[in-house]
């Protein structure tokens, strides 16, 4: 695989090689940059919009992207699905001088979706839950009705270097394309739009609304994201079982091991083994550095 000619098993040792880089990357950017460097042979491209979103909104939590410096030529949108869940997308583009992308380029780019779109998830979920910066107060921003930055609070520009390379200065008013989506979420549902960010120190809950009493203002502010609306999206990026979720729910709640198994109906030896395979997957050494992890 990956095109019309190939093999299942260069479709798997194409996946596996993805897998492992996304695992190594630190940032959204290298991310971006491994999953072009492996595209290339497949599909050629000059440049490239990766989004990541929440898997369970569909709000933008991740994004990176490298225009060409040619003029614009012609793209190809890749839907990063995997299992019926969209976990985000990746446009490749191709400058002015190059020929456009055909018909076969995007029957391949379609078989590739699940490997990249398993590489998405893998950048998130394959590195250890950690605790968040509890200490930084909630930031906050104002989006004019133009989307620019009307206003912001040091607190937020503090919270956008933890995952925006090209975090505005005290002087630029230009929205950064990941809040821009954000932004462009709210305007077409008014309703207010939450997404949870993976970031170094911690998630960071994300929250957008229209602000009253003034026309096409929207208010974005940032802080550590709770436990009550961590946790559903952890389920989801890490893989919990609908066992491993009650358990973990109940851990929140303070019960020991033995009270879990009485409340569920199993034995304290499946709990135990439930609650091997979450710090498996968590990356955790144990209940109170999970706990930790869960409460940013």
């Amino acid at each position: 695989m990956p095109d019309a000619r190939g093999s299942v098993t260069q479709t798997e040792e194409f996946r596996h090689g993805l897998l492992a880089a996304a695992a190594r990357a630190t940032t959204v950017a290298e991310l971006a940059t491994e999953l072009s460097c492996r595209l290339e042979r497949f599909l050629p491209h000059d440049g490239y919009t990766l989004a990541g979103l929440d898997p369970l909104t569909g709000v933008g939590c991740l994004h990176h992207d490298f225009r060409p410096s040619k003029g614009p030529g012609s793209e190809l949108a890749l839907a990063l699905s995997l299992r019926g869940r969209m976990w985000g997308g990746l446009v490749l583009l191709r400058g002015d001088d190059g020929p456009p992308f055909s018909a076969a380029e995007a029957r391949c780019a379609e078989r590739l979706s699940g490997p990249l779109a398993a590489a998405l998830r893998q950048y998130v979920a394959g590195k250890p839950l950690r605790p968040g910066r509890r200490g930084l107060f909630p930031g906050v921003i104002v989006i004019g009705p133009d989307d620019t930055i009307k206003g912001m609070s040091s607190t937020a520009r503090t919270w956008l270097h933890e995952f925006l390379p090209e975090t505005p200065s005290a002087e630029d008013d230009e929205l950064p394309h990941l809040l821009w989506g954000i932004t462009h979420f709210t305007r077409r549902t008014r309703a207010t739009a939450l997404s949870r960010i993976p970031t170094h120190g911690g998630w960071v809950a994300v929250h957008a609304q229209l602000l009253d009493g003034k026309e096409g203002d929207i208010v974005i502010t940032f802080q550590s994201a709770p436990a009550s609306q961590l946790l559903p999206a952890i389920f989801v990026w890490y893989g919990f079982t609908p066992r491993e979720q009650a358990i973990v729910e109940c851990l929140m709640g303070g019960f020991a091991t033995k009270r879990i198994a009485r409340l569920l109906g199993m034995s304290p030896h499946t709990v135990s083994g439930h609650l091997r395979s979450v710090y498996r997957k968590t990356g955790t050494g144990g209940r109170e550095e999970l706990i930790a992890g869960l409460r940013q």
